[in-house]
């Protein structure tokens, strides 16, 4: 039973990134050849980090594991609210995009794109529409404020008659 609880335990820590031992040898951390092969496919610009830095991370992986079975357990324990919210937002994207990937309504698009032009179509004849009563409301409020206008110079012009035959009735 501990030797499966173990296993289920490298299993989740490598799932949550967390695994300090791999299986990898000393021997498939050829730093230099893997630099050489990035080089030679165009993708040396990737590797941009140091070979000393390389050689440090080799060290690092291959150094034996240090926690115990408890000591990794008290560490998936604590990492278990984030398992579980991980958990939950896997849940929901799946959810979302099934939504998405529904072929049902991914078919309705050519038809939903014809209503949508109507529609196009229809705002854009209400815009000429309302573009042509606006130029004619301005047309009317020109012409109105003319007429106004002669109104008031001919209102302006009789107050003068009147003044004057007023002052030569008086005098």
């Amino acid at each position: 039973m501990e030797e499966s609880l173990e296993d289920r335990i490298t299993t989740i820590e490598r799932a949550l990134g967390i695994d300090e031992c791999t299986d990898a040898k000393a021997k498939d951390f050829d730093v230099a050849a893997l630099q050489a092969r990035l080089s030679k496919l165009g993708l040396d610009r990737v590797m941009k980090i140091p070979l000393a830095k390389l050689k440090k991370l080799k060290n690092l992986t291959n150094k034996p594991p240090t926690q115990s079975l408890s000591e990794r357990l008290t560490t998936i324990e604590f990492c278990e609210s984030l398992i579980r919210q991980r958990a939950e937002l896997l849940k929901e994207f799946d959810e979302r995009l099934e939504v998405v990937l529904k072929t049902d309504k991914i078919g309705l698009v050519p038809q939903q794109e014809k209503e949508l032009d109507a529609i196009q179509k229809d705002i854009e004849k209400g815009l000429e529409e309302w573009k042509k009563y606006t130029m004619e409301l301005d047309t009317f409020k020109a012409e109105y404020f003319s007429v106004i206008g002669a109104l008031r110079e001919r209102l302006e012009e009789m107050e003068c008659v009147i003044s004057q035959a007023e002052k030569e009735s008086e005098a």
